[in-house]
């Protein structure tokens, strides 16, 4: 069960694939003047000023359902940087809680630290750390090709305003969420389809690369939006079941729990030194131990 798990772990860092084929300075945000407090989406905007930002601390998990069921942790913790338009800067560090029976695929998730300044991200630990180059600290990722892999990636992203909006415009229920990061939440709750998120998230494009199939677009993303007095998001819980049967045999769950802290935090968030970073060509691996590496990543 757990090599179709891990297999599946891996399988899910080629989200696009499969959800084609089918379903499955200034003041802080809490000290703000009351007059300025609305809804979350005005509340979120205000939040979008140069050197500053929130705080993440999100768990995700990958699920395989049924007897022998098997679960993979994806622990992520650090900081999001705004501009006047959003995110424009991250610097987090994953970790991932694996079965003790994963064997050799346990590799493929070490700990690893990403920095993402202006569309580049510096991978240090992970995967190809012991291929860097003498002196080299970090591997420079253009594509942001290694950020994505993630085997629980989440698709909802409260940051974008679009989605934010879009996501409350399906609420179905309130109830009160109790105290996060020192504020008094509602939870609001219900599901959003694949396919809408797809139209109006940016994070979701980018994850699965391509639109889904009208067989896959239907697919129900079950949501929590525990939201301060303040307006301002303080935990994101969501869920979505996808199948694989056929690549394995158990249908598997992706739930993620993202929570925000300390809005408005001071941040400078800048790329490591050039003298650190390599790129994917500098590498100190042979022909075959790349394709194997490949292989592992991409195909499981």
């Amino acid at each position: 069960m757990i090599a179709a798990l891990a297999g599946a772990a891996v399988t899910a860092l080629v989200l696009p694939v499969l959800v084609a084929a089918g379903p499955a300075g200034a003041q802080s945000a809490q000290a703000a003047p009351q007059a300025t407090r609305t809804d979350p989406v005005s509340a979120l905007k205000r939040q979008f000023r140069a050197h500053h930002g929130v705080k993440l601390a999100e768990t995700a998990k990958l699920i395989g359902e049924g007897k022998g069921q098997r679960t993979v942790y994806a622990r992520t913790r650090g900081v999001l940087e705004f501009d006047r338009t959003g995110v424009t800067a991250t610097d987090l560090t994953s970790k991932f809680d694996l079965p003790s029976d994963a064997g050799e695929t346990g590799d493929l998730f070490t700990a690893s630290r990403t920095i993402t300044v202006k569309g580049v991200s510096y991978i240090s630990g992970g995967v190809f750390s012991d291929a860097l180059p003498e002196g080299k600290k970090w591997l420079r990722d253009r594509d942001n090709t290694l950020t994505l892999l993630n085997p629980a990636q989440k698709l909802l992203n409260p940051l974008e305003p679009a989605t934010l909006k879009a996501t409350l415009a399906h609420t179905t229920a309130k109830r009160p969420g109790g105290t996060w990061d020192g504020a008094r939440t509602v939870v609001h709750s219900g599901t959003i389809t694949l396919g809408e998120l797809y139209r109006i998230s940016p994070t979701v494009r980018t994850l699965l690369g391509k639109k889904p199939s009208a067989k896959a677009a239907p697919l129900p993303v079950s949501w929590q939006l525990y939201i301060g007095s303040d307006q301002l998001v303080r935990r994101v819980v969501s869920s979505y079941t996808q199948s694989i049967r056929g690549l394995t045999s158990v249908d598997v769950v992706y739930l993620n729990d993202s929570r925000y802290s300390d809005w408005g935090a001071k941040s400078a968030i800048k790329a490591p030194p050039a003298s650190q970073v390599a790129d994917f060509d500098e590498l100190r691996i042979g022909d075959k131990e790349a394709e194997e590496a490949y292989v592992q990543l991409f195909n499981g």
